[in-house]
């Protein structure tokens, strides 16, 4: 018994370090018309930490009591019942499967975090140095990408090379730089919290550069809907914390660091748009990033840039060519209305899709068969919330929600500014992708952040 308490504990603090390797490295099955069957490292550690954890399922239910246990796996079950009625059985059976997984792992993370207060430190300490490491790998990504090295050494993804703003905007071992901002969501609150209220897992110098490098990544990613929720959700933090503090001063010192990590951000694209081997200037690398992360609505560029397309252009010299794109890419937001409306559209257009939905997995496939012309099977709403109204209806959303209010009510409410930053970060993040099946760290990450009062005196100790 005591030696797999070990293992559980070494399993419960590498669990932020494996969340980052998402897609590198990844087992491929093979795939169907619906879909692509591959095995990633976190898929891998969710069933090892199942089967070590499976031995005090008895523990578990005396812990929560019948009442709670039966209410966290009420959502499940639904799952688990339209898979009956979904289109695409192998992934709603694997959706399933994963989600079952992630419900049980969330009851021992629980469990063992209330048992184990001390855990509550080494999980934040792991979370920083992991993300700071993954970090540190981005910004070599995007030197190696800029000397030029393949893709097939660098794992840049296609669409984040240099090639395409003049400058890399690096997705570490995630499938896009979109998944890598939002992998380093939950650490660059992490900081920016530990900085206002003057408190440090590691030497506060260490710290500092740490806080440093993963919000200045973060930006670099250029990832609008990982750098909005970010934003959104450090404000609430901070206005939180200055408020319950009575501190304008630590608002404005956080604030500043925001800010100034930002400039920092946009000197390195700057740099990296003036040493690559495009036609790109520091100047047009700078404004190219203010004009996408505005939506267009910011735009310094030089006129030349406004006048060029932003299809791919021919090389000017042997040694220099033209990036793929000018600035603001409208198609990537348009894609996103696009399908959000389509599903929409798609969940209107019949009874059973109103009330008890598509099925899980089966989005793809339903809007396909509403419109064929327009999406393939194997596209996803890019959505959570469109995505599981489409697939679960009007009775599933209703579940999910009257399950979310029982959670908020009975959570402690201790860590409020952490802790529903993090949450309202996410939150904010499933409006831009759909990561019910693969999106592991939405998950998990939060549970890292249930504290008491107790765990606040612990890590109040370590400064």
């Amino acid at each position: 018994m005591k030696f797999l308490n070990k293992i559980r504990t070494i399993l419960l603090i590498a669990m932020p370090a494996v969340l980052f390797f998402s897609f590198h490295p990844v087992i491929s099955l093979g795939e169907n018309s619906y879909m692509n069957f591959e095995l990633s490292l976190p898929e891998i550690w969710l069933v090892i930490f199942f089967f070590v954890n499976l031995p005090q399922i008895k523990n578990l239910a005396k812990f929560y009591g019948p009442k709670k246990t039966a209410i966290a796996f009420i959502l499940p079950l639904y799952f688990s019942i339209s898979i009956i009625w979904s289109a695409n059985h192998a992934r709603a059976i694997l959706t399933c499967g994963i989600f079952w997984l992630l419900v049980f792992a969330a009851l021992n993370i629980i469990y063992m975090l209330k048992k184990q207060t001390k855990l509550q430190v080494l999980l934040q300490k792991s979370l920083l140095i992991s993300a700071a490491v993954v970090s540190a790998i981005c910004l070599l990504q995007c030197a190696l990408d800029l000397a030029g090295l393949s893709q097939q050494y660098t794992l840049m993804c296609n669409g984040c090379t240099y090639k395409m703003f003049g400058f890399p905007h690096p997705n570490g071992f995630a499938i896009e730089p979109q998944f890598m901002g939002n992998l380093l969501l939950a650490p660059a609150l992490l900081c920016l919290y530990l900085f206002a209220t003057k408190k440090y897992l590691i030497k506060k110098p260490a710290q500092l550069i740490i806080t440093i490098l993963i919000i200045a990544v973060l930006f670099l990613t250029l990832s609008r809907g990982a750098i909005y929720a970010f934003l959104a959700a450090a404000a609430f933090q901070q206005i939180y914390l200055a408020s319950k503090n009575k501190k304008v001063q630590s608002l404005l010192k956080s604030a500043g660091l925001v800010v100034a990590t930002f400039a920092l951000a946009l000197f390195m694209q700057g740099m990296f748009a003036t040493v690559s081997k495009t036609s790109d200037t520091f100047y047009s690398g700078v404004t190219k990033s203010l004009h996408q992360l505005s939506l267009g609505k910011i735009d310094l560029r030089p006129q030349a840039s406004k006048d060029i397309s932003t299809q791919p252009s021919e090389p000017t010299t042997e040694a220099q060519e033209d990036s793929k794109f000018s600035g603001y890419v409208a198609e990537s937001t348009d894609t996103r209305v696009n399908l959000n409306s389509l599903a929409i559209k798609t969940w209107a257009s019949n009874p059973q899709y109103l009330t008890i939905g598509t099925g899980l997995g089966s989005a793809g496939i339903a809007m396909n068969g509403y419109a064929p012309s327009e999406i393939g099977p194997k596209e996803i709403v890019q959505n959570e919330y469109v995505s599981l109204l489409l697939e679960t209806g009007a009775l599933g959303c209703v579940i999910i929600l009257a399950i979310a209010i029982y959670v908020i009510k009975k959570a402690d409410h201790q860590s409020a500014p952490l802790v529903h930053s993090i949450l309202i970060g996410f939150a904010l993040t499933l409006l831009f992708f759909s990561g019910l099946p693969n999106a592991l760290h939405i998950y998990l990450f939060p549970l890292l952040f249930i504290s008491t009062a107790k765990h606040h005196a612990i890590v109040a100790k370590k400064v």
